[in-house]
């Protein structure tokens, strides 16, 4: 009995070890597998795909694991090597039939390849999950905009806003898309300036009558204002272009003429836009007016942010001269209520700008564009029964007649537009 029982320790002792370096051998390679996976995500990360592929295999072929399957996926994907990455994903779903990653980059690898469709069906499976996951929701609207589902498109992101009121990325899109379901606009626009002392105390007005239509290659507005000033009445014919150039690129073009003292001869205006990460944008252009036989050039630039359910962006004009170089700005911010078209705005001003019409008179207007200017504007937007918009403003400032002599100024304006 005794022999027996001391049998039965040595094989219990036995099993403990071999449980015990199983156990540290386990540990061990999770270790390793662990700081395996974050060198490979380094090296797929810089650029070196296929040194993180052999690293993701080589982990792989010691056991499954999630992770790893899936940064081997992203490879492929980020290679454009499609067939391989579902493969991939598709062993991931095969293990985990509800990984929420899996169907993120499969959502993405669909998207690339233009399987609208398909893409889709990997952003319902998620969202039956998780119905408020924010990221899905505007991936989803993203995916419907490049399918030409404007009206769902926008439902979505409306969705994704009701959950979250303050997503910067969510409102600016929205902004965006709203357009193209609403393909036409008609834009009346009045305005009227007081001066204190300058141009004896008569009033200068501007009516302007806008239509704007989204197309395909981006908006088209053409416009005409009529203007008194001095007494005289002078109308200007716009018009500006808006080209999509890519998903994170467009383009602002315009041209105007007119053959009255009250404007400008001849204006031309041309601007790029990037979106950068983490809701910036930034741009660079030039406007060239010219005025009875000569001419001048401003170069200007902004940058811009989404905080929340703020917007606030800087714009500079400098104008090179014989005499010198001018420079002017402009900070400007908003804040968005419940939709993007609801919204109050603060503008404060320094200098003169060239996209501003109360300055574009035909009379010694290169000079004119030098003067130093402060103001400060104040609007209010709001979309009513979601095709009429109304913007109220009021802006006060003074300006300088002449060097050392400043006037003050009001402005009073308001727009009504009909989207349909």
């Amino acid at each position: 009995m005794i022999h027996f029982k001391s049998d039965i320790q040595h094989k219990l002792l036995t099993r403990w070890v071999l449980m015990l370096v199983i156990l540290i051998s386990n540990g061990l390679f999770l270790t390793v597998s662990a700081q395996s996976y974050e060198e490979a995500r380094s090296l797929a990360l810089n650029g070196q795909r296929a040194k993180a592929r052999s690293m993701c295999r080589t982990i792989l072929a010691q056991g499954f694991n999630s992770d790893v399957a899936l940064l081997l996926g992203r490879t492929y994907a980020w290679d454009g090597k499609y067939d391989s990455t579902r493969i991939v994903l598709n062993e991931v779903l095969a293990h985990n039939p509800n990984s929420m990653e899996a169907f993120d980059a499969f959502a993405d690898v669909e998207y690339w390849s233009e399987n609208y469709t398909k893409a889709i069906e990997y952003t319902d499976l998620a969202l039956k999950k998780d119905p408020k996951n924010e990221d899905f929701l505007f991936k989803k609207a993203r995916i419907l905009h490049s399918n030409e589902k404007y009206d769902e498109a926008v439902a979505t992101l409306e969705e994704l806003i009701s959950i979250n009121g303050s997503n910067a990325e969510a409102l600016k899109k929205l902004q965006e898309y709203r357009l193209d379901v609403m393909k036409n606009r008609i834009k009346l626009n009045y305005t009227i300036d007081h001066f204190d002392k300058s141009f004896n105390r008569d009033p200068w007005q501007v009516v302007a009558l806008s239509y704007g239509r989204k197309t395909k290659l981006g908006s088209v507005i053409a416009r005409v204002n009529m203007a008194k000033r001095f007494g005289d009445i002078g109308f200007q014919y716009e018009i500006d272009a808006y080209p999509k150039i890519s998903e994170n690129n467009y383009g602002y073009l315009n041209y105007g003429f007119s053959q009255s003292s009250v404007f400008p001869d001849h204006r031309f205006g041309a601007e790029l836009f990037h979106s950068f990460p983490k809701a910036f944008e930034g741009s660079l252009g030039m406007r060239t007016l010219f005025f009875g036989g000569s001419d001048v050039t401003i170069y200007t630039g902004s940058v811009g942010k989404y905080i929340s359910n703020y917007w606030i962006s800087l714009r500079s004009y400098v104008t090179p001269g014989s005499t010198g170089t001018s420079v002017s700005g402009q900070l400007q911010m908003r804040r968005y209520f419940s939709d993007p078209e609801n919204y109050v705005g603060l503008r404060l001003g320094y200098g003169v700008s060239p996209d501003d019409n109360q300055n574009l008179v035909n009379v010694d207007s290169s000079s004119r564009l030098k003067l130093k200017t402060r103001s400060v504007r104040l609007e209010f937007n709001h979309l009513i029964n979601h095709v009429w918009i109304i913007n109220p403003a009021a802006a006060w400032g003074n300006e300088e007649l002449k060097s050392g002599d400043f006037s003050g100024y009001y402005t009073f304006d308001i727009s009504i537009t009909r989207l349909f």
